[in-house]
């Protein structure tokens, strides 16, 4: 191929790149891979000098805002020839999530099967990804921020499903949250309600729906407004109305007219928890924006659901302890987890009374499964400097034993009812040392970090229970 037959544009800096392939497309233009390794190029789909003039001002603005810590690809410098656009960052070994949801969400439909959904990381790896597009988005949402079109395509995750990383593209459109966005641009299927009907411009709440709407798809593969009530209706004009907030969601607890028909259950996909946040964002925060859950909201739930993911060594799917029932019973194949198979690890807070030690169950509970490893820091659990704290403790299941690392500098206590110690280095506990009725408890800290005696030991009343 001739260098005049390939699709080339330049930066304002003269810097030269190959387009060699799409990515994605939307309203705005196209986002094109290229020549260099883990380059980008967004070019828009107009001529216009006036909506150029914008977009350049747009790309500007972005770069002198403080988000570079974020996992965003931001623009980095503009196209300027021989079209418009921009010049973008991703690392290596993302895909789209639309590409996760499509590959398994096909699987579904052609065959009934769910066994590309597992392949594709099962509710464990859902859940992981959904925690780090909370996480991500919440932070920009406390800076002032809405980040306006959000939709599966513009988000990409690790390709390899041993790893959760998630990264977003396309965030030209990012603007300050002062309820009032720059624009009214959306993705079909997830703007709010508000947006659709052209009532209201992106901003912190637009975006906490359509992300209930990306985690609702990517769970359990149905959008939460096409149900039956839409599937009757009109073509196209269905699912505008559902997509204006006309219809009541599939799981609407006061309206079945729009139940339902696809998918995988709710139920089998999701806790009560993230069940009570879809409730929330789908009834009342569709009439009002400001009902909806928070990505604050989202990422504690998100957290304390990857904590509570139990693997079924049945089937090998995933699904959420319980610990309102004694039986956990896996929803996908109703097996009984077996009792063997996890380590349920429970914080407790520990207060001196009349000279003894009382042990005080916080109801934060972390699952640890066969073969796996947990990591733990000093913080109280579900707290934000539970989030910014770093880990001290790690605790791997390896083969008939537990290994109770401290890393980062630390020390760490354990203890049941018959002794305790302290120690900077690896302990091997075996599994049939843990036992419910005398359980062993941890806690660990940084040295360097202690200020006083009383300092220590308030950070020693936190610790974890292995039963």
């Amino acid at each position: 191929m001739t260098k005049n037959k390939k699709k080339i544009v330049y930066d304002s800096q003269g810097n030269e790149y190959e387009l060699t392939g799409k990515i994605g497309e939307g309203g705005q233009g196209m986002v094109c891979s290229t020549d260099r390794s883990g380059t980008l190029v967004k070019v828009v789909n107009t001529r216009d000098p006036k909506k150029i003039e914008k977009i350049l001002k747009q790309i500007k603005w972005i770069g002198q805002q403080n988000l570079s810590d974020l996992n965003m690809a931001l623009p980095q410098v503009a196209i300027v020839k021989p079209k418009h656009g921009y010049v973008m960052e991703l690392m290596d070994g993302l895909i789209p999530l639309e590409e996760v949801l499509n590959t398994s969400f096909n699987d579904l439909q052609d065959n009934e099967s769910t066994e590309q959904y597992l392949q594709t990381g099962g509710v464990s790896r859902r859940i992981k990804l959904l925690l780090e597009i909370a996480k991500t988005l919440s932070e920009l949402h406390s800076r002032g921020y809405a980040y306006g079109d959000l939709s599966p395509a513009n988000i990409f995750v690790s390709q390899s499903i041993n790893h959760s990383q998630v990264w977003f593209i396309d965030c030209d459109n990012i603007c300050f949250n002062e309820r009032e966005g720059v624009t009214h641009l959306y993705t079909p299927g997830y703007g709010a309600p508000e947006v659709v009907r052209n009532e209201q411009n992106v901003n912190s709440l637009t975006d906490a729906w359509a992300f209930a709407v990306i985690a609702f798809e990517l769970l359990t593969h149905q959008h939460p407004f096409k149900g039956l009530g839409v599937e009757d209706a009109e073509p196209e004009i269905g699912e505008q109305l559902a997509f204006e907030g006309k219809f009541s969601w599939v799981y609407d607890t006061q309206d079945d007219s729009n139940e339902s028909t696809g998918g995988i259950p709710l139920n089998v996909v999701s806790n009560k928890e993230i069940g009570k946040l879809f409730q929330q964002c789908f009834e009342e925060g569709k009439v009002n924006p400001l009902k909806r859950p928070s990505l604050s909201q989202w990422r504690a739930v998100l957290q304390q659901a990857v904590d509570k993911t139990l693997d079924c060594q049945s089937c090998r799917h995933q699904f959420f302890y319980n610990e309102h029932e004694v039986d956990q019973i896996c929803p996908f194949c109703d097996k009984n987890a077996a009792p063997d198979s996890f380590i349920k690890f429970e914080q407790v807070l520990v207060v001196q009374e009349e000279g003894n030690d009382h042990y005080h169950f916080l109801n934060n509970i972390r699952i640890l499964n066969k073969d796996s490893n947990m990591r733990f820091s000093s913080a109280p659990y579900g707290t934000e400097l539970w989030d910014s704290a770093d880990d001290l403790l790690e605790i791997k299941w390896v083969e008939d034993k537990l290994e109770i690392l401290p890393i980062n500098c630390a020390k760490f206590h354990i203890n049941n009812s018959t002794k305790g110690i302290d120690s900077f280095h690896k302990k091997n506990i075996p599994l049939t040392r843990i036992n419910p009725n005398n359980p062993y408890y941890v806690s660990a800290w940084r040295p360097s970090d202690i200020e006083d005696d009383e300092h220590l030991k308030l950070i020693q009343s936190y610790r974890w229970s292995m039963q």
